[in-house]
């Protein structure tokens, strides 16, 4: 089950990620991307679908990992506290790597710099972990509508001001390194994004990020992460994933008509969208625990070895698209609409489950996944 939920939340970080591949930053696929019913279904059916969502079973998966370590490291006798944040380093140094040379929407870095912090919980009840969870997913949202007053009060007070955040001018250095430059022109943009990105990230999807650790490590603590016919996955897929699509449908909608990222409306549609993810994430869950139950075919084995190489996988995805998409590569940057590229991202996404799927098999391992356990074994894979 938890193989199967990283494999398909690998598709969806692809369809999600590719704006930031194919388009301005502060612009995404508004300027001229949803210029026809295509372009704004395709969207829609992204922000609906797997647009926060996918990054939350990812999250989930990664607080069980927690647990399943510190089990591992008692069965050794081992110290977890040093493997555990040895691991941390080694996901911050690939992040960064990551970022600079192929994708400033990098989760890795925000995942090893919360992971320690969520060492600290590593003794919580399962109880206190869900609360606390929630609790922050909460407070994010919170924050994402407080984002969109404040940007509507700018709207009304102080108009010039936002004019100018809007202004194409301000992402005229990213066209020029993704469409003219060379790949150490396009690397140079991104480092100088990183001081902007990564506090951005922390603020608006970090806390839910956190929160949805805490809810993977509960799960493990309360042993229904790999119990695909635990009552918790009934619930999620008869009533959390109606409720959390229907919700996601309506915020994807009034995306879609937002106009533009920086706006108070778009900045309303992601917090709705927030405000659902949860349920939205747990219904997908439960519907992989469906899929997992029962004796396994070919096609599922193949799904489920390909999830468990879902850091080689999302680090292929972004090495493919950004090559599709910059300069020093085929040089879609900007040229494709949202249907266009929605739809190549999916076919990356299919592809690297294809190319990690049979990788491992006859692997143990996915590459990146040997190189991170070297690290976090000190030189043991």
């Amino acid at each position: 089950m938890p193989d199967l939920l990283r494999a398909f939340a690998l598709i969806g970080i692809a369809v999600v990620n590719v704006s930031g591949f194919a388009a301005p930053a502060t612009d995404g696929f508004y300027g001229a991307g949803l210029e026809t019913p295509a372009d704004r279904a395709a969207y829609t059916a992204m922000s609906g679908l797997f647009l926060m969502k996918s990054y939350p079973l990812f999250a989930m998966m990664f607080g069980a990992g927690l647990a399943w370590q510190l089990e591992a490291a008692d069965r050794a006798g081992a110290d977890a506290g040093a493997r555990y944040f040895r691991r941390m380093a080694g996901l911050i140094f690939l992040g960064a790597l990551h970022f600079i040379f192929f994708w400033h929407g990098d989760i890795l870095i925000t995942y090893g710099l919360l992971g320690g912090l969520l060492f600290t919980l590593r003794d919580a009840s399962a109880a206190s972990l869900v609360r606390l969870g929630l609790g922050l997913i909460a407070l994010n949202t919170l924050i994402l509508f407080l984002l969109a007053a404040l940007i509507g009060a700018g709207d009304a007070y102080a108009p010039e001001e936002m004019a100018k955040a809007r202004d194409p001018a301000a992402d005229a250095a990213q066209i020029r390194a993704f469409t003219e430059g060379s790949f150490l022109d396009a690397a140079a943009w991104r480092l100088s994004q990183l001081p902007l990105v990564l506090p951005s990230v922390l603020i608006q999807q970090g806390i839910a990020v956190f929160g949805f650790f805490c809810l993977g490590l509960a799960a493990a603590k309360a042993g229904v992460i790999d119990q695909p016919q635990a009552r918790i996955w009934r619930l999620s897929r008869w009533v959390f994933l109606p409720i959390g699509l229907l919700g996601s449908l309506w915020a994807a909608i009034l995306m879609t008509r937002a106009g533009t990222i920086v706006s108070s409306q778009y900045m309303l549609a992601a917090a709705i969208l927030m405000t659902f993810s949860t349920f939205s994430a747990l219904g997908y869950a439960g519907l992989m625990a469906l899929a997992s139950q029962g004796r396994p075919g070919p096609i599922r084995r193949f799904l489920a070895r390909a999830g468990s190489a879902s850091l080689t996988a999302y680090l292929v995805q972004s090495l493919v698209l950004s090559f599709i998409f910059a300069g020093y590569g085929l040089g879609q940057f900007g040229r494709m609409s949202a249907a266009e590229a929605i739809l190549t991202a999916l076919g990356v996404g299919l592809a690297s489950l294809l190319l990690t799927g049979l990788w491992r098999s006859f692997a143990a391992r996915g590459p990146l996944e040997v190189l991170l356990r070297r690290v976090t074994y000190w030189g043991r894979a």
